[in-house]
């Protein structure tokens, strides 16, 4: 029961607020919701927005009003006895809930547990531990509405509890309390038999208590299980305790077991005594050792490295770890391994990103090979992405390869090259099989291959190990096709689990897996586990990126441990470069773009991004461009959740400064009547790109496109406001070019709410333009309309009627495709209107002609007929001839449908004379076919196929010369006219 007189706030179980001892009622679990998200950012503002996204999966839109109605709520329930304000406050901007030291559960949980972690004596630690483990009381966040944000940051909370727990029994273990901890290690290895940390504590737990057998079996059914249902071999320090036990080396019953307890300097090992005569646990360091960079959780594992089990002496060994059963697809590769002219490819390496199957195919392979290579088969796991064992020594690896063959230790040479000539010896006269697992580099590798003979050695590693190219024939492997992504999560999670499911749906999982096969296993095996759960429960678990990699382990195993333990072998500048990437908005990034992003110079940024695929972290997909897979991408972008944020900062300014002046130079060139100011010059590092032709500058925009919405995003997400505008704006003539108008109107969206932050009504409008234009070409005419109208209406407080005049056309434009007539008639006269108000001789003959056109289509010619005239007048007194003698052919045809014969001959002869005059061949063609036709209807035959013959006799050279359309709005039916130039 919470003290008398304080405030506490409870999120581990129940969520609760207990004021003065007493409980405070919360309301429902949307409300409840809310008050989690604010108090996981306790004494922190939290935006609106982001509060919205934090409580919502998808907004509904009474949303933001319902919020409005929680925060009120919470605000009176959260007001303290004898406390003047409410603990929860609303800020310029935001919210804030304000928990003073002790006062959150989870804090008091973290606090706790982390002293655990430091304290040198293991009985303190314990202590500590036990304490923390307390402040729980059910499962985090119960009796709330989670949405994706909330579920994962549950799970999260559970993850932490779950390796708390695992720490204390360990502690306890050590502290010689194994037969109180054994019901414990139970209980949990069956919930979770894939734990290997777990099963290895029950391990020692057995043994100590004199069970040694059910010891080994519990590693059995462990390795069994892991092997089934992840393809993967136990870790090395699972395997290294069995081998301890095998050869009896675990300490006893009444041994002083040995724990590892973190100092600043290394690992404290220290001897625990906990048979004293007064029953009490005394401990002293016995000594100190390095740790590795790996994380907490993982520093109490014994530093040392079992040899695998081969039996000395052996001529023949057969150490190929068990043939996975679900083992799915990879025909093409398994053709390659296993075809049988081989002589010319004694050694490949299979190579490929962290939990694409290398090792499982491996060992399918090697296992469809064992019959052609009857001298046996090594097996050696060179541990060169392990968690917590270094990488195998050659020394090493030779030792143990040359014991399988039989040769005794007095026989061995201390040197690494007497070694390997010993075992290119042993295998010369020899047919064998060798897989060398899990290789971190050529250095490693080299000394363990064999010289001459008939022996094939098969190779995996996550790197392109180059250095081998002259020796090895590389097999690079992906992810697997869709259709065997399917077949395997079908076999693991049970074809009669999957039959009663939608079709399609398993599709959906497997993308959302990246189709790497690790990720599909753990998906498949958490589906097949959990009865009552659909395959919408694990999409819609895994549909949320931010919780994505959460939902895609199983204890020790997972993917982001996979990805993890790659990265962690990066060095400095790949592992920033990497992390980097995590903040740009696509998938796929320029060498240029990855370069401003880092803020290093072109040859620097190349070097560093070909590393990281030779890492298979990333993929190039063309020349100077990088892709990410989904779930690399996932990875680093919560470790980019932890960088300085002043760091963040200059990147995303950097790499918008390349994107605006990348689009920029587009720009020019796909729509070159420039309306906008040059853009300040960027960052000294930053390199945009140039384009030389419209092609080469229309391609790459059709290569970044579906990353346009994100990136102007991200520019206002980063406070880079006027970037996301100016990026946005400058994408216009590409979005017509190439009818992109999803991506088109989604980008503009992404920049309103910028420009509303500048207060810049001008780009605000220009942006509602192409919102609602955007709109008009996807035929959402409704939408349209109430996007031109918001135009209007916000040109009403600006200065820019062009602008607003394009807006009114818009709405004319869209009304008349929805058959609203009458409003479209005054829409066009309210745009002549405003267009004679500025002068613009253009747009106004623009808006005449298709007033006139529409008049044509009500049967209203007279009315049409004046229209033609005036845009006929007015192009004579702007100068433009060309444009009169257009307006001049069009007028004729008017005159023609009133048979007014003389009057529709005189003008489009008149017009043919303009034409003649300004050298106009595509006009005098027009003009003269519309005589013929004239000639014809009137009934003079001779002179109508002269005009006719004279036209086309004009068609011939038509392909070379110069439209003269350029010297007239375009009337496309959606389209408003080119904006003014001016």
């Amino acid at each position: 029961m919470p003290r008398a007189h304080a405030v506490e706030f409870t999120l581990l179980g129940p969520v609760g607020v207990h004021m003065a001892g007493q409980p405070r009622p919360l309301g429902g679990p949307r409300q409840r919701a809310v008050l989690v998200a604010l108090l996981l950012h306790a004494n922190e503002v939290v935006r609106t927005r982001q509060l919205l996204d934090l409580v919502w999966s998808d907004l509904p839109t009474s949303a933001e009003s319902n919020l409005r109605t929680y925060l009120t709520r919470l605000r009176r329930i959260l007001r303290a006895p004898e406390e003047t304000e409410s603990r929860l406050q609303t800020r310029r901007g935001g919210h804030l809930v304000t928990a003073h030291p002790g006062e959150l559960d989870v804090d008091r949980f973290t606090e706790l547990a982390a002293r655990g972690e430091q304290a040198e004596d293991p009985v303190a630690a314990c202590d500590f531990l036990e304490r923390a483990l307390r402040t729980w009381r059910g499962r985090a966040l119960e009796d709330v509405a989670t949405g994706h944000w909330l579920e994962a940051e549950a799970t999260r909370l559970e993850s932490l509890r779950e390796r708390v727990y695992e720490q204390y029994l360990h502690t306890r273990l050590s502290l010689g309390h194994h037969a109180e901890v054994l019901p414990e290690l139970r209980a949990l290895l069956l919930r979770n038999p894939l734990w290997e940390r777990m099963a290895g504590m029950l391990m020692v737990a057995l043994h100590r208590s004199g069970q040694r057998t059910e010891a080994l079996s519990v590693f059995r059914r462990t390795r069994n299980r892991l092997v089934e249902e992840l393809g993967v071999e136990p870790g090395h320090e699972l395997s290294a305790l069995h081998q301890r036990l095998l050869s009896d080396e675990v300490p006893g019953v009444h041994a002083a077991p040995i724990v590892l307890a973190t100092r600043p300097d290394g690992l404290a090992v220290v001897e625990v005594d906990s048979n004293r005569a007064d029953g009490s646990a005394s401990a002293r360091v016995t000594g100190t050792t390095r740790t590795r960079d790996v994380p907490w959780q993982h520093r109490h594992r014994p530093p040392t490295r079992a040899e695998p089990g081969t039996r000395g002496g052996a001529e023949r060994p057969a150490q190929l770890p068990v043939d996975l059963p679900t083992f799915t697809g990879r025909e093409a590769e398994l053709a390659e391994l296993t075809a049988e002219a081989v002589d010319d490819r004694p050694i490949i390496t299979i190579v490929g990103m962290p939990g694409s199957g290398k090792t499982t195919l491996a060992v399918h392979a090697a296992h469809r090979l064992a019959e052609r290579y009857p001298d046996g088969q090594l097996f050696l796991d060179l541990h060169g992405h392990t968690d917590g064992a270094d990488p195998l020594d050659p020394n090493e690896a030779l030792g143990l390869m040359l014991r399988a063959l039989g040769v005794p230790a007095t026989r061995m040479s201390v040197s690494t090259e007497a070694r390997a000539g010993l075992y290119r010896s042993l295998l010369a006269d020899r047919r064998m099989l060798v897989v060398l697992d899990n290789a971190l580099s050529e250095a490693q590798v080299s000394p363990l291959l064999p010289g001459a003979g008939a022996s094939r050695t098969l190779i995996t590693s996550r790197r392109r190990l180059t250095g081998l190219a002259h020796q090895a024939h590389s097999l690079p492997i992906d992810v697997l096709p869709l259709a065997d992504a399917v077949s395997l999560f079908t076999t693991i999670a049970t074809p009669q689990r999957v039959a009663a499911e939608p079709p399609g749906l398993v599709a959906e999982v497997v993308e959302l897996c990246g189709r790497l096969p690790l990720a599909i296993r753990l998906a498949a095996v958490r589906l097949r586990d959990r009865p009552f759960w659909t395959l919408a429960d694990i999409r819609d678990r895994l549909g949320d990126p931010k919780g994505r990699l959460a939902e895609l382990s199983a204890g020790e195993h997972g993917v982001s441990a996979a990805i993890d333990r790659s990265v962690a072998d990066l060095e400095p500048d790949r592992r920033r470069m990497l992390t980097l990437l995590g903040l740009h908005p696509g998938a796929v990034i320029d060498l240029n773009a990855a370069a401003a992003l880092a803020g290093v110079s072109l040859p620097a940024a190349d070097r560093v991004l070909e590393d990281l695929v030779d890492a298979h972290l990333l993929r190039q997909t063309a020349p100077d461009r990088y892709e990410s897979h989904s779930l690399v991408r996932a990875f680093v972008l919560e470790r980019a959740q932890g960088m300085d944020q002043q760091d963040v900062r200059d990147a995303m300014r950097r790499l918008l400064d390349f994107y605006l002046h990348t689009v920029d130079a587009c720009d020019s060139l796909i729509h070159p009547v420039r309306r906008h100011t040059e853009p300040p010059p960027p960052d000294p590092v930053v390199v945009p790109l140039r384009f030389t032709a419209v092609e080469s500058a229309l391609a790459w925009c059709d290569a970044v496109c579906a990353d346009l919405p994100g990136v102007v995003e991200a520019a206002g997400r980063h406070g880079l406001l006027t970037h996301a505008c100016q990026v946005a704006l400058r994408l216009e003539g590409y979005f017509d070019a190439r009818e992109r108008w999803a991506e088109g109107t989604a980008t503009y969206e992404a920049a309103l709410g910028p420009a509303r932050m500048l207060h810049d009504q001008e780009m605000e409008a220009e942006l509602l333009l192409g919102m609602a234009f955007g709109r008009a070409r996807q035929r959402q005419y409704e939408s349209a309309l109430a996007y031109y109208e918001a135009t209007v209406e916000l040109c009403g407080h600006t200065e820019v009627r062009y602008i607003e005049g394009f807006a009114v056309m818009g709405l004319a434009e869209v009304s008349r495709r929805l058959g609203r007539y009458d409003q479209a008639i005054e829409n066009y006269r309210r745009a002549v209107a405003l267009y004679r108000g500025t002068n613009d001789v253009t747009a106004i003959c623009a808006n005449l002609d298709r007033l006139g056109s529409m008049y044509r289509e009500l049967d209203m010619v007279d009315e049409a007929i004046e229209c033609y005239r005036q845009a006929c007048e007015q192009s004579e007194q702007a100068g433009n001839p060309r444009g009169a003698a257009r307006f001049l052919i069009t007028l004729g045809q008017a005159y023609l449908t009133r048979d007014r014969y003389e009057e529709a001959t005189a003008v489009t002869t008149r017009a043919l004379a303009l034409c003649a005059a300004g050298g106009d061949r595509d006009g005098q063609n027009r003009a003269l076919t519309a005589l013929g036709r004239m000639r014809t209807v009137a009934g003079e035959r001779d002179q109508a196929m002269a005009h006719l013959a004279t036209a086309q006799g004009l068609l011939a050279d038509l392909d070379d010369h110069p439209s003269a359309d350029a010297y007239l709005p375009e009337t496309h039916p959606d389209r408003p006219a080119p904006k003014p130039t001016a």
